[in-house]
C-alpha cells in the first residue's frame, strides 16, 4: 500500500512550515539509537508566572545539549524576539552569520527584526543579501518591495513586487501592495487589475478592497467604487468585532503557554536535524504537559514516531489527536495513512471515509482509499469514483495511471487506454505509464 507523507496543519508563524518541512526530511533517515534513548532530559517547573525564566533555563539547555552553531544562535533569536528583547535577538542572529554566512534566511530574520524597529536602510541591506544568496526565499521579495517603497524607491519597489508575483502568483498580498504602489503613481488602472485580483485571492483581505475603490473612483467607475467601498467597509466593521473578541478572551497564562509550547516545538525540531530524536521526543512531551490542549507538538511527535518506526506508538498520539480534533480531515487522513501501515485496514477506512465526510475533495485521502479498494479488489465503483474526484483535483501522470487501473477493473478498457495515455503524456519517460499503456493497447 502506497504511503502518504503526513501532512502538517498551516502556521502562522513565520518559518514554521518551512522548518517542518526538514524535520521530516531528517527523520526519515533517523532512528533512535540505544545510547540516544538514554539520554533524558529534566525540565525545570514550568509556571505561567514565570515563564520568562523557564524559558532562558530551557534555552541553556538546548544549548548546552545541541552547541552553538547557527541554528541555535537561530532558535535563541527567535525567542529572545518574542519575548521583546530586539537587541539580544540582533546579536543572536549576528552571531549565526559569523558561523554561516551564506544563510539566507538568517539575512531574512535579522530584516525582520530591522523592519519591526523602522531601520529600513538596515533592512534594506539585509534583504538584498538574503535575494541574492537565495532568490526563491518565501517572502522576501515582497518584503523588499516594502522596504524600497518606503525608502522612496518606487520602481525599484515595483520590480520587487513583480519578481515577488511571478514567484507566488497567488500572493495576493504582493498584488495589493502592487497595487497600491501603482495608485500611488497615479496609475489607476494598473492598480485595479493588482487589486481585483488580491481580492479574488484573499476576499477578506480588507485593504485590497480599499485600494480598488480608491482606484475605480479615480477611474470614474462610480457605482463599481460604492460596492466596493461597502465590502471594505463591512470587512474592516467585521475585523474590530473580532479583534474585540480576541481582547475580552485574552489569557495570559494562555499566551505563554503558547509561547513556551512552540519553544520546546523548534528545540524539537533542531534536535530532530542533529539526529538527537530521544531529546526531540523530550521537548515535544514537555510541550504536550505544558499544554495538553494543544494539537501541534502532537503532530510532531507522531511523525517523530512514524519516520523512526515506532507505529504503535505514532496511533496513540493520533487517537489523541483526532479526539482533540475530530472535524480536522488532513488529522484523519494522516491516521488512516498510517493504519494502512500497521495493517489494520477497516480502521483505515473508517477515518479516511471520515476525511472524505469532512473534505470531499481530500486528495491523499481519495488516492489511499482508491488504491486500498483497488489492491483489496473491493467496492471496485467506488473506487472509480473516487479516481475521477483524485484526477479532477490533481490532473497529475500518477493520478490519470491509477485512474486507468480503476476504469480497467471497472470493465471499461477503451476509457482505461485514454487515461493511460494521459498518463504517458504528461509524463513521456515514465516507464511504468508506458508499460501500462502498452498492456492497456494490448487488449482487444
Amino acid at each position: 500500500m502506497e504511503a502518504v507523507r503526513l501532512e502538517p496543519r498551516p502556521q502562522s508563524r513565520i518559518g514554521r512550515a518551512a522548518r517542518w518541512r526538514r524535520f521530516e526530511a531528517v527523520l526519515v533517515v533517523c532512528f533512535l539509537a540505544s545510547e540516544a534513548r538514554a539520554e533524558t532530559n529534566v525540565f525545570p517547573e514550568f509556571k505561567p508566572a514565570t515563564a520568562r525564566d523557564y524559558l532562558y533555563s530551557v534555552a541553556q539547555m538546548v544549548r548546552a545539549q545541541a552547541g552553538d552553531g547557527a541554528d541555535v544562535c537561530l532558535l535563541e533569536a527567535r525567542l529572545q524576539r518574542q519575548l521583546g528583547r530586539p537587541d539580544e535577538a540582533e546579536r543572536l542572529v549576528r552571531r549565526a552569520l559569523k558561523r554561516e554566512p551564506q544563510r539566507a534566511d538568517l539575512q531574512s530574520f535579522l530584516a525582520d527584526l530591522f523592519i519591526r524597529e523602522d531601520r529600513m536602510e538596515d533592512a534594506l541591506g539585509c534583504l538584498r543579501q538574503a535575494v541574492e544568496l537565495d532568490p526563491k526565499i518565501a517572502g522576501s521579495y515582497r518584503r523588499l518591495g516594502m522596504v524600497l517603497d518606503r525608502l522612496g524607491q518606487r520602481e525599484e519597489a515595483r520590480q520587487a513586487f513583480a519578481t515577488a508575483i511571478r514567484q507566488a502568483p497567488d500572493n495576493a498580498m504582493a498584488r495589493l501592495l502592487l497595487g497600491r504602489l501603482e495608485l500611488d503613481q497615479g496609475h489607476a488602472q494598473e492598480a485595479a487589475t493588482q487589486a481585483e485580483k488580491a481580492c479574488r485571492l484573499d476576499p477578506g483581505l480588507a485593504n485590497a478592497f480599499y485600494v480598488l475603490f480608491q482606484a475605480q473612483t479615480q477611474l470614474g467607475e462610480t457605482n463599481a467604487a460604492a460596492h466596493t467601498l461597502k465590502i471594505f467597509q463591512d470587512l474592516k466593521r467585521q475585523e474590530r468585532v473580532d479583534m474585540d473578541r480576541e481582547n475580552a478572551a485574552r489569557d495570559d497564562a494562555k499566551s505563554t503557554r503558547a509561547l513556551a509550547v512552540g519553544f520546546h516545538d523548534d528545540a524539537a525540531i533542531l534536535f530532530a536535524q542533529q539526529g538527537k530524536t530521544a531529546f526531540a521526543e523530550a521537548h515535544l512531551r514537555q510541550a504536550i504537559f505544558i499544554d495538553a490542549q494543544s494539537p501541534q507538538p502532537r503532530e510532531l511527535l507522531a511523525t517523530l514516531y512514524v519516520q523512526t518506526g515506532r507505529l504503535a506508538d505514532a496511533r496513540a498520539v493520533f487517537e489523541e489527536l483526532v479526539t482533540l480534533r475530530p472535524k480536522d480531515a488532513n488529522c484523519r487522513v494522516n491516521f488512516g495513512t498510517l493504519l494502512l501501515q500497521l495493517k489494520d485496514y477497516p480502521a483505515a477506512i473508517t477515518e479516511l471515509q471520515r476525511a472524505l465526510e469532512l473534505d470531499p475533495q481530500q486528495p491523499q485521502a481519495l488516492n489511499n482509499l482508491a488504491r486500498l479498494y483497488l489492491g483489496a479488489k473491493r467496492d471496485l465503483p467506488e473506487a472509480l469514483v473516487l479516481c475521477r474526484r483524485l484526477v479532477a483535483r490533481q490532473p497529475t501522470a500518477a493520478n490519470y495511471d491509477l485512474l486507468g487501473w480503476a476504469l480497467f477493473v471497472n470493465g471499461q478498457a477503451a476509457e482505461a487506454r485514454r487515461a493511460a495515455a494521459e498518463a504517458v503524456q504528461r509524463e513521456p519517460q515514465n516507464a511504468t505509464y508506458q508499460e501500462h499503456l502498452r498492456r492497456l493497447e494490448q487488449l482487444p
